[in-house]
């Protein structure tokens, strides 16, 4: 009679890690954002190409990193499915591409 029945298992209602990531994705294309908008609109032979400052650049690679992290541990730790984990998910991978893919192609050119 005191037999233990299944357990039920806690479903775990935190959504810290998907709000994180998609936080970090935003934050990621605001730089990416910023460094287009120096870009000037008509470029001259004779004048220089305005060099961004290197902490953004920093700053986007080290942003993308910690959205990967945190989109990996939003799914691992198994958090509710939310529109904003899929968004930050989605976002964060598609930015990953596009730094890894642009320091590939400057490599190369």
């Amino acid at each position: 009679m005191n037999e233990i029945l299944d357990e039920i298992e806690i479903q775990n209602n935190q959504k810290r890690f998907s709000k994180l990531s998609l936080m970090t994705s935003i934050i990621t294309l605001g730089l990416l954002s910023y460094i287009f908008s120096i870009i000037p609109k008509k470029i001259k032979a004779g004048e220089g190409f305005p060099e961004p400052p290197m902490i953004v650049f920093i700053a986007i690679q080290v942003f993308c990193l910690i959205g990967i992290i945190l989109t990996i541990l939003s799914f691992t730790m198994k958090e509710p499915s939310t529109w904003f984990k899929w968004l930050g998910g989605i976002l964060n991978i598609v930015l990953c591409f596009l730094i890894v893919g642009s320091a590939i192609f400057a490599r190369v050119a």
